[in-house]
């Protein structure tokens, strides 16, 4: 009996013996960890047979490896930003290879793009201000549109671009030059109704018009800081340092009311004002787009806030992305929504729905 049970203990004492773990069938001996989006990338792979290199990301790739003697090259041309992870398939098993960062070519057009807004084709129009010419970007490229003034502010109106200057004044782009199409008003920022007249933000706290004519008259503010008049005339209202401003379709001029922390809305057909949604934050850029969302750029104050928010024809706010970077926001007809990141150098592609933001554009 003794023996039986020394036998069963030996039994259980004999380490079970563990096959090897066999080698991937894939191995990368050069695999670059960054990429630039639509120029070729490659990997240098060693396997018994030729594998498919597998990218997923913002897409999925294929691209069959090619080579001999154990050797084979794969190249991929990645058409969006982001991280991608890369793996080998080789007989009917997956090998992960490692993640490629992908990002966007830098241009060197975008010296330092401070304001976005898009024209009637989709296109991007970046303002920068001393430096840098006001551009086009179609395709993830930057092409000079005119230049010679520095730009604060940038919007189209029926097909015809034009900017708030560094001199205060209003410029319309003609071929690829600046034309000045109104006196120096300390306009920050500019909106163009069907008849040809300006609407423009002023920094002490009032929002002027300008006719085709060169009239010039007060909208909104008094000129004094402060946050009062909702539900009353526009004329009598206090605005606290406005940056920005919009024409929605209803006809209704949006203002990014910066210090109060306030997008306000002007209808100019009564001259009445009113507060259009909630907190966005130290507002200091606005889009409307064509179902008459409102999107805001706001910036960081006391280590908190900056990003983009987005509130609804109803009046509903969300933030949407956080940045601490983000100074600028457009809305593409298509409904794109575009954020300018100043420091950065980079202008994004936002997602709504995850708040994702893609670079589409970089200096």
């Amino acid at each position: 009996m003794r023996a039986l049970v020394a036998v069963i203990v030996l039994a259980f004492a004999v380490p079970a013996v563990v096959p090897a773990a066999a080698p991937p069938p894939v191995r990368a001996s050069t695999l670059p960890r960054a990429a630039v989006v639509g120029a070729a990338w490659q990997a240098v792979l060693r396997a018994p047979k030729a594998p498919t290199l597998v990218a997923v990301g913002p897409g999925t790739l294929r691209a069959k490896a090619r080579g001999a003697r154990g050797v084979f090259r794969a190249t991929l041309r990645f058409p969006r930003a982001g991280s991608w992870q890369i793996s080998a398939v080789l007989g009917g098993k997956t090998t992960k290879l490692g993640t490629v960062h992908v990002d966007v070519a830098r241009d060197p057009l975008l010296t330092n793009p401070f304001t976005i807004a898009t024209d009637p084709s989709g296109a991007l129009l970046v303002g920068q201000m001393d430096k840098g010419p006001l551009v086009r970007i179609v395709n993830g490229r930057a092409s000079t549109v005119a230049d010679g003034v520095g730009v604060f502010h940038v919007a189209t109106s029926a097909g015809t671009t034009y900017v708030a200057g560094a001199d205060g004044a209003v410029h319309r782009v003609d071929g690829s030059s600046f034309v000045r199409v109104t006196p120096a008003l300390d306009a920050g920022a500019v909106a163009v109704d069907a008849a040809g007249n300006f609407y423009v933000t002023v920094y002490a706290g009032w929002v002027k018009k300008v006719t085709p004519a060169g009239a010039v008259t007060t909208v909104a503010g008094t000129g004094t800081e402060g946050y009062s008049g909702d539900n009353g005339p526009a004329t009598k209202a206090q605005l606290f340092h406005p940056h920005s401003l919009a024409l929605g379709r209803d006809g209704a001029l949006y203002v990014a009311d910066t210090e109060n922390r306030r997008i306000r809305r002007i209808d100019l057909q009564t001259g009445l004002i009113t507060t259009f949604g909630g907190d966005v934050g130290v507002t200091v850029a606005v889009a409307v787009a064509a179902d008459g969302t409102v999107y805001s750029a706001d910036v960081v104050r006391d280590g908190t806030g900056g990003g983009i928010t987005r509130t609804t024809p109803q009046g509903v706010t969300t933030r949407l992305a956080s940045s601490r970077t983000a100074n600028g926001v457009a809305v593409g007809t298509d409904g794109s929504v575009y954020v300018n990141l100043w420091e950065d150098k980079r202008i994004d592609r936002l997602d709504p729905q995850s708040g994702a933001l893609e670079p589409i554009a970089r200096g």
